[in-house]
C-alpha cells in the first residue's frame, strides 16, 4: 500500500498543483498551503490552530473542523436573522411601518452585520487554508475508488459487453437518482 503525503492545495501559475508538502515551513505541517503559497500568514496560521484545537475536542480531522467552524458561523447568521424576521413580523402585524424597524430590533441588526462579517471571514480563512481544494481532491479520489471497485466487480462477473453496459447504466441511474427526495427509482 502506498502512503501519499498531502500536498499543498495551491495552484501554480502554470495551473498545476504545488508539489510542496502541505503546510511546509508553517506551524501546520501536513495541512493547508505551504509557506510559498501564504500558508505561514498570521490569519492562516490562526485558523489552522483553531482547526486543530476543535478537531482534538471533537475527534474529527482539522479539515472537518474548519468546515464545521464555517457551518457554525452560518448557523449563527441564520439564528440572528430569524430573530429579526420574527420581530419585524410582529411589528408589521401590529400596524408598524415595515421600512422603519422598531428600536428593539436595532441591536439585532447590528449583531446580524457582525455575524455576517464573522461568517465571511471564517469562510475566507477556510478557503485560504486550502480546505475546499483538499475536500475536492478527497471527493475526486473517493469517486475514483468507487469507479475502480465497480469495474473490478464487473470484471469478476465475466459479463459480456451488453450486460456490462446495462450494469453500468443501472449504477449510473442509481447515482443520478440518489439525491431524489421522492425516494422513487426507475426499476
Amino acid at each position: 500500500m502506498t502512503i501519499t503525503v498531502p500536498r499543498c492545495p495551491a495552484r501554480q501559475r502554470n495551473g498545476r498543483y504545488c508539489s510542496q508538502p502541505a503546510g511546509r515551513s508553517t506551524s501546520h505541517p501536513g495541512y493547508g498551503s505551504c509557506v510559498w503559497h501564504h500558508g505561514a500568514e498570521r490569519h492562516v496560521e490562526e485558523i489552522w490552530d483553531m482547526a486543530h484545537e476543535a478537531a482534538a475536542e471533537q475527534g474529527i480531522t482539522p479539515h472537518e473542523a474548519l468546515i464545521s467552524l464555517v457551518e457554525v458561523a452560518a448557523g449563527r447568521v441564520a439564528w440572528v436573522d430569524t430573530i429579526i424576521r420574527e420581530a419585524m413580523r410582529e411589528h408589521v402585524e401590529g400596524g408598524g411601518d415595515p421600512l422603519k424597524p422598531p428600536k428593539d430590533v436595532a441591536p439585532w441588526l447590528k449583531e446580524s452585520r457582525l455575524e455576517r462579517t464573522l461568517a465571511a471571514r471564517t469562510a475566507k480563512a477556510a478557503v485560504d487554508a486550502g480546505v475546499m481544494v483538499a475536500l475536492e481532491r478527497r471527493l475526486d479520489m473517493e469517486g475514483q475508488l468507487v469507479a475502480d471497485a465497480l469495474s473490478a466487480a464487473l470484471d469478476v462477473l465475466g459479463l459480456d459487453q451488453d450486460q456490462r453496459m446495462a450494469a453500468l447504466g443501472a449504477a449510473q441511474q442509481r447515482l443520478l437518482t440518489s439525491g431524489d427526495s421522492s425516494g422513487t427509482t426507475n426499476d
